[in-house]
């Protein structure tokens, strides 16, 4: 990088934005020029209008070191220390969630940092590398002696041997943030025996290419754009309370809830009990949260721990449809809803009865029982407050009594009270389901436009 080059290049920082994407450049890099169109096209694409992006310089250059008599680059540890640096001060201190995009050695910088310190590990969304030796370079053996950085990415160094080993020791069986290594199909500099191959299938990515042109695209349709662009996006809206730079938040949060309080699972409390739960399903962990559920001796109190049991035993059922699964589900709803009533507990009554009448529908295809559990539903929702749930379970006993005006109502002013992206999902898939048992598509293309923000 040029002496008067900037540390680091702000191509959008924003007050309100709570994720941001930090671009990391390999050897003899520079954060504007090795990525040419990259980060101008990120901005460029609406459903990331939630995220800042930067870019991070650092020394490195082709010119002989001179080792402990003048000046050298500064190694790969040191360029890890220099990033954690950053992301603890401002502008990069105020983010929730951070996604880290290394080319090259840069990546090598990223995963070493990563392994580095826990803070900025438990702000990281995203890792996303591209060309990077993660297993090291052979041809860099012939050069370690003129240069610090080249002698690090050895296949054969110490630096590498020891970043496989603490990545396999500390990251590879509980990640805590999405990763993606991605190749070029032309990439004679790094071989995918070391770019894509340390890392499992479902996290390798090839683009078309050589080294440096998977990091220099020319439009927005480009691989390697459309990579980073649907690794941070996924699932998420284009806009809205689900858009994916809030999904990025929230996950941190997960994560961090998991970290607190999965070491003690038999001591917890129901409120502590559902929320580790519902956070290990949202990161894809759902067999665990089952465990932590029926790990538990239910007190006849805890009727929202049943629900949320048999809600994960629900989802299951859509998915691997195992009767054992819809029977027990049904079961822990019924009783839960039974428990409410009797205590007039009219919040856990509509919550558990509202599921109550999905499965009657959709598991044993009893739509009359359904309807009239539905009115019953609605008897609690009245009695309760005014809030999120209530309105998405009127708009669900609504749909299931075939009053799709008033349901849409309802999941409009659910959609708009501000909820977080995993209930905004939540109401959402529910809605879509019922719509589509109840047979009534133009139902189902209405809460798209509601919740995919699109209204």
């Amino acid at each position: 990088m040029p002496a008067n080059s900037p540390e680091l290049v702000k191509h959008r920082i924003t007050q309100k934005n709570q994720a941001a994407a930090l671009f990391v450049h390999g050897f003899s890099g520079d954060p504007t020029k090795t990525w040419g169109n990259f980060p101008t096209l990120l901005l460029g694409e609406k459903r990331l209008n939630g995220w800042d992006v930067f870019s991070l310089g650092y020394h490195t250059g082709l010119s002989l070191d001179i080792v402990g008599i003048w000046r050298a680059d500064p190694g790969l540890a040191s360029l890890a220390e220099l990033l954690v640096t950053r992301a603890k001060i401002e502008p990069l201190k105020r983010y929730a969630s951070l996604a880290l995009i290394g080319h090259s050695m840069g990546g090598l910088v990223v995963q070493r940092a990563v392994l580095d310190d826990s803070d900025l590990r438990s702000r990281l969304g995203y890792v996303l590398l591209f060309g990077t030796p993660s297993s090291g370079l052979r041809k860099a053996s012939f050069f370690k002696f003129w240069k610090p950085q080249l002698k690090d990415m050895a296949d054969n160094g110490e630096f590498i041997q020891d970043l496989r080993a603490r990545w396999t020791q500390q990251i590879v069986d509980r990640p805590t943030f999405e990763l993606y290594a991605t190749a070029g199909d032309e990439d004679q500099f790094v071989p995918p025996e070391s770019s894509i191959l340390p890392f499992s299938a479902t996290q390798r990515r090839v683009v078309r290419g050589d080294h440096l042109s998977i990091v220099k695209p020319t439009d927005a349709s480009d691989s390697s754009v459309q990579v980073v662009v649907e690794s941070l996006v996924g699932d998420a809206p284009p806009s809205g309370p689900g858009d994916s730079a809030r999904v990025a938040v929230e996950m941190r949060e997960f994560y961090d809830a998991i970290k607190t309080l999965e070491g003690h699972p038999e001591s917890l409390d129901e409120g502590g009990l559902v929320q580790l739960a519902l956070a290990l399903e949202s990161v894809g962990r759902r067999e665990d949260a089952i465990k932590a559920l029926q790990n538990r001796k239910f007190n006849p109190d805890f009727t929202d721990a049943m629900g949320v049991l048999a809600g994960r035993l629900k989802r299951r059922w859509l998915v691997e449809r195992r009767s054992d699964d819809a029977e027990k589900a049904c079961q822990l709803y019924q009783q839960g809803f039974d428990l409410a009533e009797k205590a007039a507990r009219h919040d856990q009554a509509f919550y558990l009865g509202i599921n109550v009448t999905f499965m009657q529908l959709a598991y044993r295809n009893q739509e009359s029982a359904a309807q009239e559990t539905a009115k019953k539903v609605l008897e609690h929702c009245q009695a309760a407050k005014l809030d999120l749930w209530r309105l998405a379970t009127e708009g669900e006993a609504y749909l299931q009594l075939g009053k799709i005006d008033a349901a849409i109502d309802r999941y409009r002013d659910a959609a708009n009270s501000n909820p977080s992206p995993r209930q905004l999902d939540s109401i959402f898939q529910q809605a879509v389901r019922v719509a589509s048992l109840v047979g009534n598509e133009a139902a189902a293309d209405r809460l798209e436009k509601i919740f995919r923000g699109d209204a």
